[in-house]
């Protein structure tokens, strides 16, 4: 009981140290990866224990959703080194049998659940580690064919549930941690139904490669931000915004011919410059977790006032061509707006939306220019 308390503490400790620090949500093709492995495996127990030695491969695919915990599914396949070749003892000392003519003698279909227990006990930094353990643990379909262990020389091929345990021993490679070198050590149970017999086991070491797929943040892995720091920076913007006039008063002239004479028409349309802005990364137009606060503002705001109507301006820093800088305030535009009305339910005849290139007007720093404005319009 109190080693269970002595791990809890810790976990509690690691996960405090990093209080202040939050996971950018992923998308569903997010945190992928795919893997290969060979290596060899034989029975846990009996008399050739460490003389039956067979090759094997595995193919698995992982998802994590968080940096904590994910899921796999792998396929494994021992191969048949005696490939029907001669009658002897070498393989699961089945004397006087002779081995199927197969390139495998069996295989095993999977899925385990992982957990990543460096990120577990010490935290998540941001990025993953040079070096981590992932336990695992899952169950899945085996099929064996006849003549090899732990059937008894002679009999028919079967199907079989399975069940696995092991470890997963990551050196994650590179500044991208794209590329992850895995040595895989596991024990693996048959005829699980009858309970978990050594007898009925086996046990594997494998050694492969792991490519994580890039995910829509840029990177390989799961991206942080500091919630403390992104808030006082959000708080010192919107302070700065707030020094400048709240409102411009604009008079539109709107000519109408009426046959003769010229009859010409004043509208006074006020607008009112809203105080939250969305913030965003160098080249990019999506939505950081960090800035939906400053969109659900809005959103309440408008909620509020149901007779308010919004337009959006979308601006860049002056990194880049005009053209590009262009396309991407438009799109910055267009992601808030699309935030509005498919997250928090704005009519869209309420919005409108437009990108203004580039712009050194709003603030001091160019690199904060690279936000999108909210301004009330009444007539």
């Amino acid at each position: 009981m109190k080693k269970i308390l002595l791990v809890m503490a810790m976990a509690a400790t690691g996960l405090a140290a990093h209080a202040q620090t939050a996971i950018e949500k992923s998308k569903l093709f997010d945190n992928w990866s795919f893997g290969i492995q060979g290596g060899v495996y034989e029975p846990a127990m009996g008399q050739n224990v460490f003389k039956d030695l067979r090759p094997g491969v595995n193919l698995e695919l992982s998802k994590m959703f968080t940096p904590v915990f994910g899921v796999s599914a792998n396929y494994f396949a021992g191969i048949n080194a005696n490939n029907g070749n001669s009658r002897s003892t070498k393989f699961w000392g089945q004397s006087g049998v002779l081995a199927p003519k197969t390139a495998f003698d069996f295989s095993n279909l999977g899925v385990s659940g992982l957990a990543n227990l460096t990120n577990l006990f010490c935290g998540y930094k941001g990025e993953p580690r040079a070096f981590e353990v992932v336990a695992r643990a899952g169950a899945g379909w085996g099929y064996q064919l006849g003549d090899c262990y732990p059937q008894a020389a002679g009999s028919a091929a079967y199907n079989t549930v399975t069940t696995n345990f092991g470890f997963d021993f990551n050196f994650n490679l590179g500044e991208s941690k794209a590329v992850t070198v895995n040595l895989k050590p596991s024990i693996s149970y048959w005829n699980v139904g009858s309970g978990l017999n050594l007898k009925n086991s086996n046990v594997a070491l494998l050694a492969g490669l792991t490519y994580n797929f890039k995910n829509s943040n840029g990177t390989h892995y799961f991206k942080t931000y500091d919630v403390g720091a992104m808030q006082v920076e959000i708080d010192r913007l919107n302070a700065e915004l707030a020094k400048k006039p709240k409102e411009v008063v604009k008079e539109v002239t709107v000519e109408k011919i009426v046959e003769k004479p010229v009859t010409v028409e004043k509208t006074i349309v006020k607008e009112t410059q809203l105080a939250p802005v969305v913030i965003f990364q160098l080249g990019k137009s999506t939505i950081d977790a960090s800035q939906r606060p400053s969109v659900a503002m809005i959103a309440k705001y408008m909620q509020n006032h149901p007779t308010s109507k919004v337009h959006i301006n979308g601006y860049a820093s002056p990194e880049g061509n005009a053209n590009l800088n262009q396309k991407l305030s438009d799109a910055r535009a267009k992601a808030v707006y699309d935030m509005l009305v498919n997250t928090y339910k704005i009519s869209p005849s309420r919005l409108t939306h437009k990108g203004l290139g580039v712009t050194d007007e709003l603030f001091d720093e160019n690199d904060w220019n690279r936000v999108a404005t909210f301004i009330e319009k009444e007539k």
